[in-house]
């Protein structure tokens, strides 16, 4: 399709229809790519319609337009004649009245009826003339002013890039002050550090000479601990040597108590202390208060003697006074002062305080068997339980000499 303009004269092609269609619609005309020398204020132009296969091409229609001259057909296409040209315009589309083939010279020659109050006076030709130069220097105005556009555009792009180098550039030295900034912040900083550095390798020295003679001292402190290890080591060994002997002594001093007060048992299982029977607490009798007596002291004796060796406090402290001997009881708080001490000897209205007496001794020989691992399951057993005591507990072997043998066979 090509159209022609008519004032001024020229050619141009505005597009090309694909092969092969029935009814072709090219597509709206773009001013953007028309030559800047077409004047596209006429209103009449002459259109040509090319068809052929191939290389063979020939011209179908050639109409000559007149814009004015076009009839209006409404904002939608309708069924139409063949060969038929319609131009869509902004408010809708127009075609031509007759000007095709099949149409009668009467529809040719049909007069266009309109309202007489839309009739005017057409221009004339000075004043179309006047319009063609008015329109034509709107043309070249608009010419120059696409011209002064990309020369301005083109002085904007130079622009742009010395912009873009000058913001670069206030970014560098922007960047280059706080550089230098954080530059002075950092030797400030690095001073401070190197004068903190200087105070610690001051108070380093300091602290080594400390730890100098610090260290000095500790040695002359080992030394002399080790001298005291020394001396200690030599005292413990003494300390050894000393209990050992003591451990020595102690048992020869057991022994030996074990000759001083022998505890003997008869073939009618009663036992003697020195010889002197003492039976279990309850079978105490008034007749035998006398030896009773004396044999409670010998055992009285006996007890104290044996925790002074084995260095064990009595919990009742006993009083030797030979057979008028006594025992304290410092732990019963509802006795008096006077009323802690209790006799071992029997007295004549005093039995109560005679039988409690002897169940604290008793007490006291179930004490030192319970310090030796020995349990004491009948305390009245008094002998008994002390003579097993001094066996098993002390390992004291017995010696009863032979007068003794015969005083208590008699």
């Amino acid at each position: 399709m090509a159209i022609n303009s008519l004032i001024p004269t020229s050619h141009f092609t505005c597009v090309t229809l694909k092969r092969y269609t029935k009814n072709p619609t090219w597509r709206s005309l773009d001013f953007g790519i028309m030559p800047d020398c077409l004047d596209t204020s006429v209103s009449c132009f002459v259109v040509k319609i090319w068809g052929g296969k191939e290389d063979a091409y020939q011209l179908l229609i050639e109409w000559k337009v007149c814009l004015d001259g076009l009839k209006y057909l409404g904002q939608q296409i309708h069924a139409r004649n063949q060969n038929e040209i319609i131009f869509g315009l902004n408010d809708g589309y127009y075609g031509a009245p007759f000007e095709h083939k099949g149409y009668s010279s009467s529809q040719k020659n049909m007069l266009l009826q309109v309202d007489q109050n839309c009739v005017r006076n057409s221009y004339d030709v000075f004043s179309l003339l006047r319009l063609h130069r008015a329109q034509c220097a709107i043309k070249q105005t608009q010419v120059t002013v696409q011209k002064i556009g990309k020369e301005i555009e083109e002085k904007l792009r130079l622009t742009s890039t010395s912009n873009e180098l000058k913001k670069e550039s206030e970014c560098l030295q922007l960047k280059i002050l706080v550089l230098r900034n954080e530059l002075e912040r950092q030797k400030k900083a690095l001073g401070r550090e190197v004068a903190l550095l200087h105070k610690q390798q001051i108070a380093l020295q300091d602290k080594g000479s400390t730890f100098s003679a610090e260290h000095l001292k500790l040695q002359l402190q080992k030394e002399s601990l080790n001298e005291l290890r020394k001396d200690c080591t030599a005292k413990r060994e003494l300390f050894l040597k000393t209990n050992a002997q003591l451990t020595i002594r102690c048992r020869q001093l057991l022994s030996e108590l074990s000759y001083i007060y022998p505890i003997d048992l008869n073939e009618h299982k009663d036992y003697f202390v020195c010889g002197v029977k003492l039976p279990n607490s309850e079978d105490f009798q008034a007749k035998d208060d006398g030896s009773i007596a004396v044999a409670l002291g010998y055992t009285a004796h006996l007890v104290s003697m044996i925790s002074f060796f084995l260095q064990v406090p009595l919990r009742y402290p006993v009083i030797h006074k030979g057979s008028r001997s006594t025992i304290k009881d410092n732990i019963n708080d509802k006795l008096t002062e006077k009323e802690r001490e209790f006799p071992l000897y029997p007295k004549g209205g005093e039995k109560l305080q005679f039988d409690y007496g002897v169940y604290l001794l008793n007490k006291n020989i179930a004490q030192l068997r319970y310090q030796h691992g020995l349990g004491t399951p009948d305390l009245r057993q008094t002998l008994p339980n002390l003579k097993n005591f001094m066996e098993h507990g002390l390992l004291v072997r017995w010696y009863v000499p032979s007068f003794l043998m015969l005083r208590t066979v008699m």
